[in-house]
């Protein structure tokens, strides 16, 4: 496990927009775009909608944790044979593309928690247009344990109450090298 696990959002949204571009081929693939009423279709527009405070986690470095609430809104046009089952299949292989996905990132695994119609923004009405929502959650900050004046080479666990000094032989070496 990687354990720098800062997270920069501006660099969460540019890996979420090129892996879903590079998984789907001839899909304008975009966030946040000035003019929604001009955009080539079929086309997935991805937000980052929430930020949540996590209360029961925390990483232990340091770093705040935050539930990012994403949605990725599927749109295609009004035209073409069979526009609205298009639709729903690509949202569907679209959310199975998210689910468990990490963007390359170290991030938790995303959990799509629902795919619907929406029909909520005016101004992609224009558009059939259906959202698939996802949340996973992100360390925000730097972790405390990672400096430049010591990286420990070797990881001890004792387990209680064989702790502490009179308890050396006790101890079993975890990191990489110990591990058998």
């Amino acid at each position: 496990m990687n354990a720098d696990t800062q997270i920069d959002l501006d660099a969460m949204h540019e890996a979420v927009i090129a892996k879903i571009a590079a998984q789907f081929p001839g899909v304008t693939v975009d966030d946040y775009p000035d003019d929604r009423r001009r955009i080539r279709a079929p086309a997935v527009l991805v937000e980052l909608v929430e930020l949540a405070p996590v209360p029961d986690e925390d990483p232990g470095t340091g770093q705040l944790a935050l539930e990012a609430h994403f949605e990725a809104r599927y749109l295609v046009g009004f035209r073409g044979p069979d526009q609205r089952r298009h639709l729903r299949r690509t949202i569907a292989t679209l959310a199975h593309f998210i689910q468990h996905n990490r963007w390359g990132l170290p991030v938790e695994p995303a959990r799509v928690t629902g795919c619907a119609p929406d029909e909520f923004s005016p101004e992609l009405d224009q558009y059939h247009v259906w959202a698939v929502e996802w949340a996973q959650i992100v360390h925000i900050g730097p972790n405390e344990w990672i400096t430049d004046d010591f990286t420990p080479t070797e990881v001890y666990v004792g387990i209680e109450p064989l702790t502490g000094p009179e308890h050396v032989d006790d101890y079993r070496r975890v990191d990489q090298e110990g591990t058998p």
